[in-house]
């Protein structure tokens, strides 16, 4: 464009500057130098001549062909015109030269602009690119080596500390810390990981040491997956933008039919073949579909670009656009709704010393691997801490629970089938007292009486109830799936307030319940993450798997959403409904201007003073194509002010800084954080090591008090607070 430029500026002044009275060279010099210039601008932009001859060949003109025409047309009529001049044939001639070049330049201005703006949806990704480290520590057979990122290998053991961010896919093999995974699913918070824990390319390590397995390296990590589907989805074509494609190839023909007709009236009219050619020329350039060309690419560029940014992924443009016509959402429970995994919800002692109970228990479920002693260990010790009690016997009935013998004593830890027979219909009552609610009772006991009771239940997601509420603001129809029994399903869709649940719901069921809903009119969104999910997901008109689920279920979608956050659901619909507004407004306009400004070129309007030449055409073709990106990019702001508000909301939250005394090691900034965030009105706990203090964010006044209890009762000091 600056090349054009730089050549347009002199080719305007010898063609245009003797109207204002600047002088000039004579008439045959100030041709040819025009000839020359024109020539230059032609070669700097021959790929419109090369791409639209190639479109023409094809029998598939474009907006190229319509350029290249204009242009060419131009061109050769002016050369034409300039030879008779030097033939002495020709005096004063009107020329186009600066109508050919303007033409190009103004258009190579729109390619421009629709580059950076391309580029611009694009940001978020390039961020993520960038964050990969150019090398790594890895360890072999005991030693650390630094090597290039490009060599990693699948099984490499990967050492990243403090700050350092994760280059691969894989699991945590050894130590213990916070990650930051704002980057790639948009959680505010960090996240504990240890041994056992699934770590994501890109993640940042806050706090700790780890050393990670690499699982997924180079392309097949989470990152370079979201890279290609972001430039698969910008690349693609939605529906409507086929529509646009077949109105192009009728509409260039159509125009060229009308250019010619428009020279041969108007040479008619007036024997004139300049203003002939004036005319036409004109009808070729003002009506170059390039706004018809960009109402659709730009806006899906635009909005897979935006909804990256909100942690939703349209694997394609189609994806896009069918997400507004959404009218019934299905939901899997387990991993969607709820969190997926086993947590202590209440905890009830039977006996005095609960403190002891917790101690028990906790030491019998260090010997089992099972899900649900994870979680009553990991609850034992967020209230009482790590402890250590040495069991003079050991064993596990499965299906039943485990039996320890501790300082001579004989204790239970199970469900009712496990317990001597005298505390059996006591615990039988409290067991179906917590199954009606669709939890679990794990019950704590002795020889002679229950010494306490675990309920256990897989968690509702925080902001289940809210996201569900949102879709119904849109009139959406919800439905629960799920393999759970009766109770279960009951409890959780009355809990979150869903419309209709299906229980126990094998993978085919699922599949025919989105078949069912479409044939009585649905247009069926189904949102899952596990294995069992991907039939209904390719079943439905669209897929919404969560990020964190399965790799086969987010193969199976059509939309992923990175964080696995339920408010994406309503988003994703919305940002849809958005996008397909933006097109049609653009395809709108693209054919109003083209309604309106065709009859004006050709000379319509004449007779009341109204023409245009090729270079105010030029100019008002390049408008049109400016107003449909700029209208487009519109969709960069989606949800801007909302998140705006949401900002200044947690800017009025408090803050204090806590100086503690006693941490050692990362497990005890795990306890001082869980210490922390488990007091009524914390936002959220940063526990910095290095510097021995914690920051905590709070939506209302505590007291210093409680804090120093709350810091005290896990094991440690706090010696200032700011």
């Amino acid at each position: 464009f600056f090349i054009s430029l730089f050549f347009l500026i002199p080719l305007m002044y010898f063609s245009m500057g003797g109207m204002i009275s600047l002088p000039q060279p004579s008439e045959k010099i100030s041709y040819t130098l025009q000839a020359v210039l024109t020539f230059i601008i032609v070669c700097v932009n021959f790929r419109f001549f090369s791409n639209g001859t190639r479109a023409l060949v094809k029998r598939v003109p474009n907006m190229d062909t319509l350029v290249t025409l204009g242009s060419a047309v131009s061109f050769l009529y002016s050369f034409v015109l300039t030879i008779l001049c030097y033939a002495n044939k020709l005096h004063h001639a009107h020329m186009f030269y600066e109508s050919a070049a303007m033409i190009l330049t103004l258009v190579t201005l729109g390619k421009w602009l629709e580059e950076k703006s391309a580029k611009k949806t694009g940001e978020e990704i390039e961020k993520l690119i960038r964050m990969m480290p150019d090398t790594v520590t890895v360890e072999e057979n005991g030693e650390r080596k630094i090597r290039s990122y490009s060599e990693l290998q699948q099984g490499d053991i990967i050492v990243v500390k403090q700050g350092d961010f994760i280059p691969v896919d894989g699991v945590v093999i050894d130590g213990v810390g916070a990650i930051d995974r704002a980057a790639v699913t948009g959680e505010s918070l960090p996240v504990e990981v240890t041994v056992g824990s699934m770590v994501t390319g890109a993640d940042i390590v806050k706090n700790g040491f780890l050393k990670i397995k690499a699982e997924k390296v180079g392309k097949e990590t989470t990152l370079s997956q979201i890279v290609k589907m972001v430039k698969e989805a910008g690349a693609s074509k939605a529906p409507i933008q086929k529509i646009a494609d077949k109105i192009s190839g009728i509409f260039v023909p159509a125009v060229t039919f009308l250019a010619a007709l428009t020279f041969f009236i108007w040479y008619l009219i007036s024997g004139d073949i300049s203003k002939s050619a004036n005319f036409a020329i004109s009808v070729l350039v003002i009506s170059c579909p390039c706004s018809l060309g960009l109402a659709t690419p730009v806006a899906v560029m635009a909005a897979t670009g935006r909804g990256m940014s909100l942690g939703i992924l349209f694997k394609d443009a189609e994806a896009l656009q069918k997400a507004e016509k959404i009218n019934c959402v299905l939901l899997d429970k387990t991993a969607t709704l709820t969190i997926g995994t086993p947590a202590v919800t209440d905890f009830e002692p039977l006996v005095k010393d609960e403190e002891r109970a917790l101690k028990i228990a906790a030491n019998i479920e260090k010997q089992s691997n099972h899900p649900i002693a994870d979680c009553i260990l990991s609850y034992a010790e967020s209230k009482i801490g790590p402890t250590e009690l040495v069991l003079d016997e050991y064993f596990y009935q499965t299906g039943k629970g485990s039996i320890a013998i501790v300082d001579g004593e004989k204790y239970y830890l199970g469900n009712t089938k496990l317990l001597p027979q005298t505390l059996k219909k006591q615990a039988k009552g409290i067991e179906e007292k917590h199954a009606e609610k669709g939890k679990t009772a794990v019950f704590l006991a002795n020889d002679e009486r229950l010494i306490s009771v675990f309920v256990v239940a897989d968690t509702i997601k925080e902001n289940a109830k809210s996201s569900l509420e949102r879709l119904k603001k849109q009139s959406l129809r919800t439905v629960m799936l799920t393999g759970d029994n009766e109770k279960v399903a009951k409890t959780v869709a009355k809990e979150v307030g869903i419309d209709d649940y299906f229980a126990e719901a094998l993978p085919k069921n699922k599949a025919e319940t989105v078949k069912r809903l479409q044939g009585v009119g649905g247009f069926v969104a189904m949102v899952g993450d596990g294995i069992n999910d991907s039939p209904a997901l390719k079943e439905a008109d669209v897929g919404i798997a969560m990020g964190t689920g399965t790799d086969i279920a987010i193969d199976s979608a059509d939309i992923v959403l990175i964080s696995g956050n339920l408010d994406g659901v309503s988003e994703a619909i919305e940002l849809s409904k958005a996008a397909v507004k933006n097109i049609k407004q653009n395809l709108f306009w693209a054919f109003f201007y083209n309604s309106v400004s065709i009859p004006v070129a050709a000379g319509v309007f004449a007779f009341t003073g109204i023409v245009l030449n090729p270079m105010i055409a030029a100019a008002a073709m390049s408008c049109s194509s400016l107003f449909v990106v700029g209208n487009a990019l519109r969709l960069t702001r989606f949800h801007k002010k909302k998140q705006r508000k949401i900002q200044e909301k947690e800017q009025t939250n408090m803050t204090k800084i806590l100086s503690i005394e006693g941490m050692m090691c990362p497990h005890c900034v795990m306890h001082v954080k869980k210490a922390l965030e488990g007091l009524d009105g914390i936002i959220s706990a940063e526990v910095d090591l290095s510097k021995n203090n914690a920051t905590v964010t709070m939506n209302k006044e505590i007291s210093d008090e409680i804090f120093s209890r709350a810091i005290e009762e896990a094991g440690y000091t706090v010696t200032e607070i700011k």
